[in-house]
């Protein structure tokens, strides 16, 4: 062997044993499932939480919810779409417990021994006698209504913030971060995520029901199902309709099933499907200017033509490609009131080469006072399409 490939040899090596001496590793895991294969919409929905010590050597710590009723929670669901073309966040919960009981509480560790497990459950759609209210297992929701459809749902444990957490770990947002040698526990900044868990949730025949203590009232038009959220002898597609499916009872998937949703001054949320169940279209967005909450748009080949969402600055953001390339055909960049966007243009020459690119500015919004409140609306004159 030349020395040139002993050298590199050992170079490799040396960086080889420095990854593995940085690797964080976490020996408690946590995987999610249901107690059973489908529920009804409104039905109380029971996760179990297994949680395990992977460590065959030592007892390890966990925090486990104890009497805690305010503050941030330790366990968050995340609920994702069932498409296959996309990672697509649907749903996730508010960090923040929102309970009624005054007392504060507190969370507990608890030390497993090496490869014990231990289970938790967790539910969902509990309201049952003030349950919501009373029992931190109870305390879990996305906020909205989860319809009939097919999820992935996933956990996150988040010690990062809660008092006793910070007390046990040094956080980090990779896996080759210097952490103190203080005697903590590394854990990921972002939390440690479960496995995903697929929830099906059918629809039911009745002409009520009840989702996250709120009430629907379904109607047919022999082909799509309308729930209002107060009872109406006749569809409406007013700000009472809170959703529309082409679902039939008992059933969480059809092909190209058609999706709907609206919440006043909250968010819309619309899916089209390809036969398969993969994402077509799926849009998030606003009764507000610039409306793009998030979006993502395919063509025919599954190839991503559109894809948009608000940032956490607040600002709007837009990409589209040109399909088959996948070359970037525009890009832009809005305020968070829609009044300045900068519109990046890219051209190509027939090679599909770079040719050049044309950077321009556009106000579609407009700030007009609503109901004693200043709301950005889309400008009249772009409606009109002058």
């Amino acid at each position: 062997m030349s020395m040139r490939r002993i050298v590199l040899v050992v170079v490799w090596l040396l960086g080889a044993g420095r990854a593995y001496a940085d690797f964080k590793h976490h020996p408690i895991r946590f995987a999610l499932s249901t107690d059973k294969e489908s529920y009804y919409e409104g039905e109380k929905i029971t996760f179990y939480l297994t949680i395990t010590n992977t460590d065959t050597g030592q007892a390890q710590p966990v925090l486990l919810p104890h009497t805690q009723n305010v503050g941030q929670k330790l366990f968050c669901l995340s609920a994702y779409d069932k498409a296959t073309n996309t990672q697509l966040l649907r749903y996730t919960e508010n960090p923040q417990l929102q309970m009624r009981v005054q007392d504060t509480g507190s969370v507990q560790i608890r030390y497993l021994q090496p490869l014990e497990q231990l289970v938790l459950p967790i539910y969902l759609n509990d309201f049952a006698d003030g349950a919501y209210h009373t029992q931190t297992a109870s305390h879990h929701s996305f906020g909205v209504p989860l319809f009939a459809g097919i999820y992935r749902v996933r956990l996150a444990y988040q010690p990062n913030g809660i008092a006793l957490g910070d007390s046990l770990y040094n956080y980090h947002y990779h896996t080759n971060a210097v952490l103190p040698p203080n005697g903590k526990l590394a854990q990921p900044s972002n939390g440690s995520w479960s496995n995903f868990c697929t929830l099906h949730i059918k629809r039911s025949a009745d002409s009520t029901v009840t989702i996250e203590d709120k009430k629907y009232y379904i109607s047919t038009d022999g082909h799509s199902y309308y729930y209002h959220s107060r009872y109406t002898p006749k569809i409406s597609t007013d700000t009472s309709c809170h959703h529309i499916t082409d679902l039939p009872p008992d059933s969480c998937s059809k092909s190209q099933e058609y999706f709907y949703s609206y919440f006043y001054d909250r968010f819309a949320e619309y899916i089209s499907r390809f036969e398969d169940g993969d994402i077509r279209e799926y849009r998030k967005y606003s009764d507000w200017c610039p409306s793009d909450l998030y979006t993502e748009q395919y063509n025919e080949h599954k190839q991503k033509t559109k894809y948009a969402l608000q940032l956490p600055d607040k600002r709007f953001y837009s990409i589209t490609y040109h399909q088959p390339s996948g070359s970037i055909k525009e890009v832009s960049y809005c305020s968070e009131n829609g009044t300045q966007c900068s519109v990046t243009a890219y051209t190509y020459d027939r090679q599909g080469l770079l040719k050049g690119k044309r950077v321009y500015e556009t106000s579609p919004c407009a700030e007009i006072l609503i109901d004693g409140r200043m709301r950005s609306a889309k400008k009249v004159t772009n409606l009109e399409g002058r």
